[in-house]
């Protein structure tokens, strides 16, 4: 069986105190439909599909839910199986002077409406394999609530490009119930997201939603293609980074059954650290641990 959660109900703050709009049992699979991170507002110029809904509720990075997940409490992990994310038929992206990585660069405010023709996408006469990923996705943080836009412990708005279709996400769990969001997808981003933007797009992005009790890491872990990744963010990416690669470390240390300085040797060898995204509220790092090297689990 499959539920289904369509976008009416969005919020745009993880919290403890968000009333839960579904409840499901643990290994549920959910279809979520997502907005994208303008809520669907923002229209180009000509844009082909008319003219942008008016909505009462605003603001940035709006996440489908919240979801409570029976069973999950403070103290566990909500195991994400990502099994599929079906694009809509266009995205928007938008730049503006003075916002983002590269804004110091940019000349005007500009806003596309790009097509999205399954497989692919075409700027400028460029074509862009689409790769579908998840910017907003997270559970409710154990103490004041934290908007869409900002990533932290609980995930949020961690824009990690291995977050798509097959990757499986471990969150931390800090209030009961977990209450599981989704969001601003986009259809291809670099990393870094530079322009502050991705392929910003509508969604429905199906999941698995499981609880592991008693087990629980401090940081968000992702599982892609053989590849374990922990995931922090910070004000500087300096700090994300530190946070990153001690996220692994623990991570490890509990799994491999490695000595502490020779674990640390061996990370400097087969782990990589690297760039999620640095345009939001806080910096995005990760730290990945390369195939096929320790046989470890979550």
């Amino acid at each position: 069986m499959t539920h289904h959660l369509d976008d009416a109900s969005c919020i745009f703050a993880f919290s403890k105190d968000n009333a839960p709009v579904m409840t499901v049992p643990s290994g549920a699979i959910v279809c979520i439909r997502t907005v994208d991170c303008y809520n669907d507002t923002l229209r180009a110029d000509n844009d082909p599909r008319g003219e942008a809904p008016v909505k009462e509720k605003s603001g940035g990075n709006p996440a489908t839910g919240p979801i409570f997940v029976e069973g999950a409490e403070p103290g566990d992990t909500l195991k994400c199986e990502i099994l599929s994310i079906k694009c809509a038929d266009y995205g928007t992206m938008r730049i503006r002077p003075g916002v983002g990585y590269m804004g110091d660069l940019v000349t005007a405010k500009t806003v596309r409406a790009i097509p999205i023709n399954g497989s692919f996408a075409s700027l400028d006469g460029v074509t862009v394999p689409v790769d579908p990923m998840i910017g907003v996705i997270g559970v409710a943080p154990a103490g004041d609530p934290v908007d869409c836009e900002t990533p932290g412990e609980h995930g949020g708005n961690m824009d990690t490009r291995h977050i798509r279709e097959g990757s499986t996400l471990y969150l931390p769990v800090s209030t009961e119930g977990a209450l599981f969001a989704v969001g601003d997808v986009h259809a291809q981003m670099g990393d870094g997201e530079v322009g502050v933007c991705g392929l910003e797009c509508a969604a429905d992005v199906t999941v698995r939603l499981s609880v592991i009790k008693g087990r629980k890491e401090e940081w968000p872990v992702l599982l892609d293609q053989g590849c374990f990744y922990t995931i922090a963010s910070a004000e500087t990416l300096d700090k994300a980074g530190k946070l990153a690669a001690n996220a692994m470390h623990a991570f490890l240390l509990s799994r491999a059954g490695i000595e502490n300085n020779h674990l640390i040797m061996l990370e400097s060898l087969v782990c990589d650290l690297e760039v999620s995204q640095v345009v939001d509220p806080l910096i995005t790092a990760r730290m990945k641990l390369r195939p096929n090297v320790l046989n470890v689990e979550f």
